[in-house]
């Protein structure tokens, strides 16, 4: 009987509740045990039946529904973040659907009306119960606003009650528009949890009569995936659509590629900052849902550890499905200490979906920018940066997507000028060990057939050869001249400064030469009669 009486309790709190939620200070988002106490004298009203007396004692007595009921919001307080993430896949999304239509159908208030009720109709008995559709033409005053929101070449600044997530979750834009051909439809989704824009949509239909249809699809295909990001593990999240259980089918969802965002919000539960995680993208695979209707991802990242950084106040982890584009994208690199100086000649290599081996796509201008073509179909790729042997870093971008476009990197060139002297130092070495080798086979060849005039001149050829200590003193004074200002690139040049040095000693080693000089000295016979 309990747990009728706690399913009672949330199928109240996902279905009474919802409309009126404009009260609650955080929109749908609940702060745990807080939340739970604004509601509870009407979860208590609804449970008892309308009726909660007081006795004449001075002494509130519940009925038992009414004590079994506090015991579960107890429970559920106990499990904040629980609660609220079974809450919000259990709220639908609220959908506002604004038309704008032609000068010759808003003359008509009726058809204007007809029209409305029509796309709502539609995409409600479309989308289902996990939906909550409104349709309405604009206002006098939104539409310049809304005309902006439909172009690409504009900075969107929407009105401030597009921001209010307690009036509504997201906002379609649909447009229709005659052209000699028939009629032109647009759409374009506004998401208040995330505050963006997805992208442009257009259909077009021959007549009137298929207008609708063609908003209808429109709407679809332009609203835009956002969740909650659960987090996992370091590498692995799951997402929690929106209304996800209040689905009747759950159709296997497609390869997606998310990009994580961060929400600020205040104490009324406004944005006070949606931020975008840098370089990081998650990635989502081909199938089924959960039973919970949540979807695994995984974390690509350029970054150590994006989603698991502390951030302070009250921030909510978000996802919003990016829709990969067939063009091109440019992508600056900049000086991580000088942001205004650029990196040239820096190479950049592609992996298609982030599989096989990079390709090369080419090394930066004198502005450090390099274009990274799409692929066919669109996609994602990592992009790998290498500045001679040191890869600087791998970072995902999805095609078409101008989410990133500057990358801050350390400059490399004093760890890449000391690559190339030490690569310059190694040849010299290696010359030289096999020329020291040669004249030392030779010095104990003519050593063994006793001629002294010749073993005593490659010896002498032996001792004018670089020695270890001259390749050790110029390897510390060019050293000392080399700083680079990033410290894992300083680490990395006096790694191979060590193992230089550890080569030279190793194949330099001068007791072999010694050796053979004292055995020369001893074995050869003196000279005589020099003056």
């Amino acid at each position: 009987m309990a747990s009728a009486l706690l399913q009672k309790l949330v199928s109240y709190l996902a279905v009474q509740v919802t409309p009126a939620r404009q009260q609650w200070p955080a929109g749908q988002h609940l702060p745990g045990p807080v939340g739970i106490r604004r509601k509870m004298k009407l979860t208590f009203l609804v449970l008892t039946g309308g009726k909660m007396r007081r006795r004449s004692n001075a002494k509130s007595r519940l009925s038992w529904q009414s004590v079994v009921a506090a015991m579960a919001l107890i429970w559920l307080g106990t499990f904040p973040g629980v609660y609220a993430q079974s809450f919000f896949t259990l709220v639908p999304c609220r959908l506002e659907v604004i038309c704008l239509l032609p000068s010759e159908i808003t003359t008509s208030s009726s058809l204007e009306k007809e029209f409305c009720d029509q796309v709502a109709k539609r995409l409600t008995s479309e989308q289902g119960p996990a939906w909550r559709v409104s349709a309405a033409p604009p206002s006098s005053d939104d539409q310049a606003i809304l005309c902006a929101a439909l172009r690409r070449d504009l900075h969107f600044d929407p009105p401030e009650s597009w921001r209010k997530l307690a009036l509504r979750d997201k906002v379609a834009v649909v447009a229709v528009k005659r052209t000699g051909l028939g009629w032109h439809v647009m759409a374009r989704d506004w998401d208040v949890r995330v505050e963006r824009l997805g992208p442009l949509v257009k259909k077009t239909a021959p007549t009137w009569c298929g207008v609708t249809q063609a908003a209808v699809e429109a709407v679809q295909e332009a609203l835009v995936p956002v969740a909650r990001i659960r987090l996992v593990e370091q590498q692995a999240v799951r997402l929690d659509l929106q209304g996800s259980l209040l689905m009747e089918e759950r159709p296997p969802w497609p390869r997606r590629q998310f990009l994580a965002l961060a929400r600020y919000e205040d104490r009324d539960g406004n944005a006070r900052a949606v931020v975008p995680l840098p370089w990081t993208i998650l990635q989502s695979p081909e199938g089924p849902p959960a039973e919970d209707g949540s979807v695994g991802c995984q974390i690509i990242s350029g970054v150590k550890n994006p989603l698991s950084a502390r951030r302070r106040g009250r921030v909510q982890l978000l996802a919003w499905a990016v829709t990969p584009q067939s063009h091109s994208v440019t992508i600056s690199l900049k000086n991580r200490q000088d942001p205004q100086k650029p990196l040239v000649g820096y190479e950049v290599l592609a992996q298609p979906n982030g599989e096989g081996s990079p390709q090369f796509l080419g090394r930066t201008n004198f502005a450090g920018q390099v274009e990274i073509p799409a692929q066919d179909p669109p996609g994602w790729k990592l992009i790998w940066v290498k500045h001679g042997r040191r890869v600087l870093a791998k970072v995902p971008v999805v095609d078409g997507s101008a989410e990133f476009t500057e990358l801050a990197l350390p400059d490399d060139d004093p760890r890449l000028l000391a690559e190339g002297y030490l690569m310059s130092v190694q040849d010299q070495l290696v010359d030289l060990v096999t020329l020291r080798s040669v004249l030392i086979a030779r010095l104990r060849a003519r050593i063994a057939a006793g001629d002294w005039d010749p073993a005593i001149r490659l010896r002498d050829q032996l001792l004018q050869l670089k020695s270890r200590e001259i390749f050790s003193s110029e390897l510390t004074q060019q050293q000392q001249r080399l700083f680079c200002p990033d410290p894992v690139g300083q680490k990395q040049i006096d790694k191979m400064f060590e193992e230089t040095r550890r080569l030279v000693n190793l194949y330099l080693n001068p007791r072999e030469v010694e050796e053979l000089v004292k055995e020369i000295a001893m074995k050869a016979p003196r000279r005589t009669g020099t003056p």
